[in-house]
């Protein structure tokens, strides 16, 4: 008899936790659903949308934005004194170094390697005189297709040099 008495009151065990008398208040309370499930969205929040419709230019840093970049506008008049500086460059050039030199080199060495020498320093000091005025003067020192040509006549006319000295 007292296996049966304990078995009663082990299975009413369950209805003496919930008191019968007082009224359920869970299904009126609203429940959080943020921290039931985090893939809803909670509606009651106001969020604050970021305004994309007004456009606003940024300005990118310069070396960054190379469209930014001034070109460099040549008007024919421009055109004309870069080219007639740099023909007369040439011209006092070739009678300082061509003819002048030429007379110079040739007592102390042979003809072939004294006119080679007067002709490579004429072409050395032409591509600097060209870098000068075009490169310089006229702006286009950051061109990269006009400095990568500039180096490449600069570095020949040096090997071109070396080659005159060696040669007997």
């Amino acid at each position: 008899m007292i296996k049966r008495i304990i078995f009663i009151l082990l299975l009413s065990l369950p209805l003496l936790a919930y008191p019968q008398g007082k009224k359920d208040t869970t299904k009126n309370v609203k429940q959080d659903t943020s921290k039931m499930n985090t893939v809803q969205i909670d509606t009651s929040k106001i969020i604050n949308q970021i305004d994309t419709s007004g456009k606003q230019t940024l300005r990118a840093d310069s070396l960054i934005d190379a469209s930014g970049k001034e070109t460099v506008r040549f008007t024919n008049l421009n055109l004309f004194i870069y080219i007639t500086i740099s023909v007369a460059g040439f011209v006092f050039f070739f009678f300082l170094f061509v003819k002048t030199l030429f007379r110079t080199f040739h007592r102390t060495k042979s003809t072939r390697q004294s006119l080679l020498l007067s002709w490579n320093l004429f072409f050395i000091v032409s591509v600097i005189w060209v870098f000068i005025i075009w490169g310089v003067v006229a702006g286009l020192w950051t061109s990269a297709a006009f400095m990568t040509i500039l180096i490449f006549l600069f570095i020949m006319s040096l090997i071109m040099s070396i080659i005159a000295l060696k040669s007997k």
